[in-house]
């Protein structure tokens, strides 16, 4: 046992050990290795860490892909994006996701109406976003809701100005989450799989703002807009729905490649989804492996018409909409 070992390193310890979930040993071994100190009398101890990690995130997948595990604790992903919704009780989220995927989330004037998960599925011009409405938000809620949020592509914060500052709400939840090491960013998240922090894409959307003079949330919209991007709705008047959709695309940080053959016209209802910053090559591997191994260059279109078929190498980043002609 290596020395100069510090107490929040046992802390981390004791943590692991007494964990009940795969995803709590998970999130107690990222902070063993974030604390344990760097020198040659810990890498063993180091190597020993990562291994067990490494077992752990695996045995976790595939608890994903089958489903199994704890109730809820992981929801596959569909279509072009997970996105959860959280936020107190009654700001109208359900009401929100149901408008959204014509999916019932049960809605009532109560607190606590939503008691679990209910998914369903958004329409966004030619392609499919999946929503996660959880139950109300709050300092007692269960560890599955947390691992739901560490697992998503996007966390949406709800919130609503007739329930309070929305200002102090969102603050309150931003601690929650930090307490159980989760970090809301507007874009780029880290993907370093030994971080004790799990960085996720958030967006904030505030709802009835139709019961207020915009000039009322003008000073909170300010602040919080520069910590995560943010949109203004009523859902049950209708107001900026279809702009929340687009935000929501948007906030996802992806893009929708299509592709087509030599000859033929572009296949435009079934796009291929990559994250920003993605290459040629990487659409290509998406499609088949050896159109990716033997692909020489593509021909780039745009929809709009702009570009017709210039050849672009293997590391051209593609953008959103671009179409591609793949030469091998």
């Amino acid at each position: 046992m290596p020395a100069n070992l510090p107490p929040q390193y046992f802390e981390a310890e004791k943590r692991f050990r007494e964990a009940k979930t795969i995803e709590d040993k998970i999130q107690a071994l990222k902070e063993m290795l974030a604390i344990l100190p760097k020198h040659k009398g810990t890498d063993k101890m180091k190597a020993d860490l990562r291994r067990k990690l490494s077992q752990l995130m695996e045995e976790a997948e595939k608890r994903s892909k089958k489903g199994g595990g704890r109730s809820w604790d992981y929801i596959e992903k569909e279509g072009a994006g997970q996105v959860v919704i959280i936020g107190p009780p009654n700001t109208g989220k359900s009401l929100f996701f149901s408008l959204l995927t014509g999916v019932q989330s049960f809605v009532a004037d109560y607190p606590f109406s939503t008691i679990y998960p209910v998914v369903g599925m958004m329409p966004f011009e030619n392609i499919q976003i999946q929503l996660i409405d959880l139950p109300p938000f709050w300092e007692n809620s269960d560890s599955w809701m947390y691992n739901l949020i560490r697992n998503s592509d996007l966390t949406l914060i709800f919130l609503s100005p007739d329930q309070g500052s929305i200002l102090e709400e969102y603050v309150k939840i931003k601690e929650m989450l930090q307490n159980r090491k989760i970090k809301l960013v507007s874009e780029n998240p880290s993907k370093d799989p030994y971080s004790p922090i799990k960085e996720v894409r958030g967006m904030i959307l505030i709802n009835k703002i139709d019961l207020l003079d915009p000039s009322e949330l003008k000073e909170d919209v300010s602040i919080l807009k520069d910590d995560l991007k943010l949109c203004l709705i009523s859902a049950e008047k209708g107001i900026n729905m279809e702009e929340a959709k687009r935000e929501i695309f948007n906030a996802l940080e992806v893009v929708r490649v299509y592709t087509k053959k030599p000859g033929y016209p572009p296949d435009l209802q079934h796009p291929y989804i990559l994250e920003k910053g993605a290459k040629v090559l990487d659409v290509a591997e998406l499609i088949h492996k050896d159109i990716a191994k033997n692909l020489k260059y593509a021909k780039l279109y745009t929809r709009d018409g702009s570009v017709k078929g210039i050849p672009v190498e293997k590391n051209y980043q593609v953008k959103d909409e671009d179409i591609l002609e793949f030469h091998t």
